[in-house]
């Protein structure tokens, strides 16, 4: 195995001599392998290495057990080693715990890299975690990004040795080197996609119809990688030819210019300008991007579209623009997700709104007052419940076509003073519902639907005297 991680790092230039190295060790048979091999190499290549272990504390005494397993094989080898901990208290809302703890992972790894001055960080990602990954994002709907999988080595800095070693590989190595290692029980939990993915859908997969698939879809990570290479340079070319001002938190593209590139070219430029406007491009997904790029392709002069992190994307003439915009958030803003079932209480309107699931509804809706009946199935969580935001929009019930709300409230004669103050109901791509007016679309009820969501709208108190609700 030593051999195959040898060939790993010169074909893709993982490590040059006299460099510095963090490695990553968490005390299982992967990142043991890693530090085993890179030690048994580092005096031909001059290398210095570092141990480094980051406890996450989430398995109790087996997460103290392998610290301390870390801790005795640096000093077997004669490393130097470095301890981080997981502080709970730091994570963002909205931030999944599982990428939380990959976060602050990191950010320990590059602590330690930057406090010893180490010019490479090692991660004990094999050939199976390939495999594993291509599939994890092959099910998420990825696109290319995704389906390339992990880098040998990314951002000239971290790298992965074992890339294309095998997880038996590494045991058959661990065993006849007489190397000891810890096991990690979250690996057997259900719980996570990934281990289903490790426990029934490869085995299946091999068993039923390749028994090389691992290798086959990490060989297609590497083909995939090159040509996701060969995009992304012709996109940054690309910028370079629309591109007409770029200033912070803001570009400007030649619209004529933009639409003459090749499609693939251009939905990966408009990704990655949508990217460099938030941080790690958080909440960019497919159906922006795509909403983007019909902004290229329609004559839509005038219109913009509103997405995630305050990012802007508008049509002003012969342009594109895309802006991160600096907008102060209005004094009587509110919003609340809404759990189905549950119950919700919107004190700035003094309302509750209790969601219901049922089969059927055997009452005419148009006498059910204050109560809204939309298709569970066609709704994408999460949902909230607020006032309006600038470019919200609905599918008007009937229509194939989308209506900005802004529109809709001038439309329907909505007082002015009143449009701040009216509810919305909004699932990750649109507003499904306005407050005693109107059902989108796109999740209105039919023959076919199965499951139906059902909204009570409560007044806290009666309507005084001369009042009534908003619209």
């Amino acid at each position: 195995m030593i051999k195959k991680v040898k060939q790993t790092i010169e074909k893709f230039d993982l490590l040059k001599k006299g460099e510095r190295v963090v490695v990553a060790v968490s005390g299982g048979p992967d990142s043991t392998a890693c530090l085993t091999v890179l030690a048994s190499i580092a005096g031909d290549m001059d290398l210095e290495l570092i141990v480094a272990h980051f406890n996450h504390g989430l398995r109790g005494k087996e997460s103290d057990r392998d610290e301390q397993f870390a801790r005795r094989l640096a000093k077997k080898l004669g490393l130097v080693f470095c301890a981080g901990k997981l502080n709970k208290k730091n994570r963002a809302k909205g931030i999944s715990p599982e990428d939380f703890y990959r976060r602050q992972r990191y950010a320990f790894l590059e602590k330690t890299a930057a406090k010893h001055r180490a010019q490479k960080i090692a991660l004990g990602h094999h050939l199976n975690d390939q495999a594993e990954t291509v599939l994890l994002n092959l099910l998420r709907g990825s696109g290319l990004e995704g389906l390339k999988g992990f880098l040998p080595i990314r951002e000239g800095r971290i790298i992965r040795p074992l890339i294309e070693v095998s997880a038996q590989e590494i045991i058959s190595f661990l065993e006849q080197s007489g190397m000891a290692y810890c096991r990690d029980s979250s690996n057997e939990s259900s719980q996570y996609l990934r281990n289903q993915i490790r426990a029934e859908l490869i085995p299946f997969l091999k068993g039923k119809y390749n028994p090389r698939i691992e290798e086959n879809l990490a060989q297609m990570a590497e083909i995939l990688r090159r040509e996701d290479d060969f995009i992304r340079q012709h996109a940054a070319a690309a910028a370079k030819k629309t591109m007409q001002q770029k200033k912070a938190g803001s570009v400007a593209l030649n619209i004529h210019a933009v639409k003459k590139i090749p499609e693939a070219i251009r939905w990966r430029l408009l990704k990655m300008l949508l990217e460099d406007l938030t941080p790690s491009g958080d909440g960019i997904s497919f159906l922006h991007v795509n909403a983007v790029n019909d902004l290229t392709q329609k004559n839509a002069s005038g219109k913009k579209i509103t997405l995630p992190a305050g990012i802007e994307a508008r049509r002003e003439y012969d342009q594109l623009i895309l802006e991160k915009k600096r907008t102060r958030p209005k004094k009587n803003q509110y919003a609340y997700v809404m759990s189905v079932p549950g119950t919700v209480h919107v004190k700035e309107r003094g309302l509750t709104i209790k969601a219901t699931l049922v089969k059927k509804i055997k009452t005419d809706l148009s006498r059910m007052k204050n109560t809204a009946c939309l298709d569970w199935s066609k709704i994408a969580p999460p949902l909230v419940v607020r006032n309006r935001r600038d470019g919200d929009w609905i599918q008007p019930l009937g229509m194939r076509g989308r209506q900005k709300i802004k529109k809709y409230f001038i439309d329907h004669k909505i007082p002015v003073a009143q449009r701040d103050d009216l509810l919305l109901l909004v699932d990750r791509l649109s507003v499904v519902y306005i407050e005693h007016r109107h059902i989108s679309d796109r999740v209105k009820i039919s023959p076919a639907t199965k499951s139906v969501l059902k909204l009570a709208i409560t007044p806290d108190r009666p309507v005084g005297k001369g009042s009534k609700p908003p619209g």
